[in-house]
C-alpha cells in the first residue's frame, strides 16, 4: 500500500511540477515576446527620419546648413557660366543649361530645407515655452 500511495504522490509531485514548468515557460514565452516587441518598436523609429529630427533637431539643422552651403558651392558661381557664353558651342550650352537648372533645383531645395528647418526648430522652442509656463502654473 506504501508502494501506491507513495507511487500517486510522486505521479501528484510531477503533474504539478510539469503545471509549474508549463507556467514558466508561457511565463517565458511572453517576455520574450514582449522585448521582441519592444526591439521592433525601437528599430522602426530609429529608422524613421521624425525619430532623428525629434532627438537631435540642432545637429539636424546644422548638418542641412553644411550641406546646403556645400552643394551650393558645388554649383559653381553664375559669373563663370556668363564669361564663357560668347565661345560655346551647342554641345556646352545644353551642359550650362542643365547646370543652371540643377543649380536652380540646389537652390529652391536649400530654400525649402532651409524653411522646414526654422519652423520646426521653432515650433520645438515653442512648445519648450509653453512646457515652461505649464510646469511654473
Amino acid at each position: 500500500m506504501e508502494k501506491n500511495n507513495s507511487k500517486s504522490r510522486d505521479i501528484k509531485e510531477l503533474k504539478a511540477r510539469k503545471i509549474a514548468l508549463k507556467q514558466e515557460m508561457e511565463q517565458i514565452q511572453s517576455e520574450i515576446e514582449t522585448s521582441l516587441k519592444e526591439v521592433r518598436h525601437s528599430v522602426a523609429d530609429r529608422t524613421r527620419v521624425r525619430y532623428w529630427v525629434e532627438k537631435y533637431p540642432l545637429h539636424l539643422v546644422g548638418t542641412v546648413l553644411v550641406a546646403g552651403f556645400i552643394l551650393a558651392r558645388k554649383g559653381g558661381s553664375k559669373s563663370e557660366n556668363k564669361s564663357h557664353s560668347s565661345t560655346m558651342d551647342v554641345s556646352t550650352a545644353s551642359e550650362t543649361s542643365r547646370n543652371s537648372f540643377s543649380s536652380l533645383f540646389l537652390d529652391e531645395l536649400k530654400k525649402i530645407t532651409t524653411q522646414r528647418a526654422v519652423r520646426f526648430l521653432m515650433q520645438r522652442i515653442e512648445e519648450a515655452i509653453d512646457e515652461r509656463k505649464s510646469q511654473q502654473e
